[in-house]
């Protein structure tokens, strides 16, 4: 079973609320019991070793991250060591236990933090000892056990062989604000390329390991319409082989799904998504948005949700992008021409449009009845196809990505218990569409456009297709 396999979720999901039973459960630890022997930390470690879901592996930190017992915390941090050079959430729990109250703790954590030289545990061990140019002749406060093994960590951390030489690096780092490489989460921490799927599921393709290009140069736009400084420049990247679904996620499968009781349950939604949240499509009643059309009128939670009981992902943008214009940076899927016939854009669904101002008039007219035809079933446009044979990139309905448009991370969503007014304009809620609608332009159905939209939005022009890595 793939990692990300709903199977998978549901086999561990078990093994932790076994583990919650015996271990876990505080209710467990506010009677009378004798702390854990070593038999029983064996086996917890053992236990934890042997998860492979991210998302059971986080909803475990979670718990154990405020559980009252300090062998459980230190059990569980000692299980999930091994993760942190691969899922953010084993990190951040172990960042979070270098400021506990138990010294063992601490120290077991900036062990764990040097030897696998975790960056984001960093700034937490200069607020424990300072920084090395304040103890370069002379000890130190704190003084004793704590100092000399938070100094180890942070040597390692940083790559230096003695104090000296952590000094210099700690300069360059207060000069650039950038860390040494190899202290950061590695850019394809969750692909798993030798455990996909074989053979490949017939309703995906696979993306082989690649360089392959990205962006463009400006030379290769002529006046554009819409600003596209943010596909520049045209640059070389690499990523792992990947699974991308051949289509996109049509209205029949998603609304088979949102109906059914995976939906209902949340075991797999989103931790930040609204609580009770309803996953049927706002649009639902729309007769021209088909079955065999694109999923749309789904937000991005709702798309994160439907992938991840199937045991997939969305796409980054760079992931997007390479399964659209192929290892050599074709402008469209299908080369470097625009074809009017080739896709479903604003021209086929209303005209071409004279100017800016005529094209946002005429979308202003849209209503229950205008225009007849939106989108139009997947794999309508067998031109429509890239390299890699995935079919509707361009045109017919944007789609979701995993990806930050302003920082060009991952999507990190942080709303829960704040009013909307607070989040709505910020930047950590703006995520990168691409491939353009039935309602795009042409500058906005090529392959390196980036399109943004605020991620709770549900458009009758965003869909999604999924990947596994």
């Amino acid at each position: 079973m793939h990692r990300w396999s709903y199977e998978r979720f549901a086999v561990e999901q078990k093994t932790l609320n076994g583990l919650v039973e015996r271990f876990l459960a505080p209710e467990a630890w506010q009677e009378s019991r004798e702390p854990l022997t070593g038999e029983e930390r064996a086996e917890l470690r053992e236990t934890i070793a042997g998860l492979r879901h991210p998302q059971v592996i986080e909803e475990l930190c979670a718990m154990a991250a405020t559980h009252p017992r300090a062998d459980v915390r230190l059990t569980v941090l000692e299980g999930v060591g091994p993760f942190t050079d691969t899922l953010p959430a084993a990190r951040e729990f172990l960042v979070w236990l270098l400021g506990d109250d138990e010294d063992f703790i601490v120290f077991t954590a900036a062990k764990i933090a040097g030897r696998h030289r975790i960056g984001e545990a960093y700034e937490e061990l200069l607020h424990i000892t300072g920084p090395a140019e304040a103890g370069l002749f002379r000890s130190t406060k704190p003084v004793g056990i704590g100092a000399a093994v938070v100094a180890k960590a942070m040597d390692e951390i940083l790559g230096a062989t003695d104090r000296a030489d952590r000094l210099e690096i700690e300069r360059e780092h207060t000069r650039t604000g950038q860390l040494p490489q190899g202290t950061a989460l590695g850019e394809h921490w969750d692909y798993d390329p030798q455990n996909l799927p074989r053979p490949v599921p017939g309703d995906m393709v696979l993306v082989p390991a690649s360089d392959f290009v990205t962006g463009i140069g400006m030379d290769d736009v002529v006046h554009p319409l819409y600003d596209v400084d943010d596909a520049a420049p045209r640059q070389t990247r690499h990523l792992p082989d990947f699974l991308i679904d051949r289509h996109p996620v049509t209205n029949r499968d998603y609304d088979e799904w949102a109906k059914g009781p995976q939906a209902a349950e949340h075991a797999l939604c989103h931790p930040d998504e609204p609580e009770d949240k309803d996953h049927r499509r706002g649009i639902i009643g729309d007769a021209r948005f088909g079955p065999d059309h694109p999923a749309t009128g789904v937000d991005w939670f709702d798309a994160y949700a439907y992938l991840a009981h199937l045991g997939k992902r969305l796409p980054t943008e760079l992931e997007w992008e390479k399964a659209a214009r192929g290892e050599n940076g074709s402008l469209y899927p299908w080369g470097d021409e625009f074809d009017p016939d080739a896709l479903r854009w604003f021209g086929a669904s209303f005209g071409e449009a004279q100017s800016l101002e005529h094209w946002r008039d005429t979308l202003s007219t849209f209503d229950e009845t205008t225009p007849a035809v939106t989108t139009v079933p997947v794999g309508s446009h067998p031109k429509n196809t890239s390299p890699y044979g995935v079919v509707d990139l361009v045109g017919n309905c944007w789609e979701w990505t995993d990806t930050n448009f302003f920082t060009r991370d991952r999507m990190k969503p942080m709303i829960s218990g704040r009013p909307r007014t607070e989040w709505a304009t910020a930047e950590e809620t703006s995520v990168v569409i691409r491939g353009g609608a039935w309602t795009s332009m042409r500058e906005q159905v090529t392959a390196y456009f980036r399109g943004k939209d605020l991620f709770t939005d549900r458009h009758n022009e965003i869909g999604f297709r999924g990947v596994i890595r």
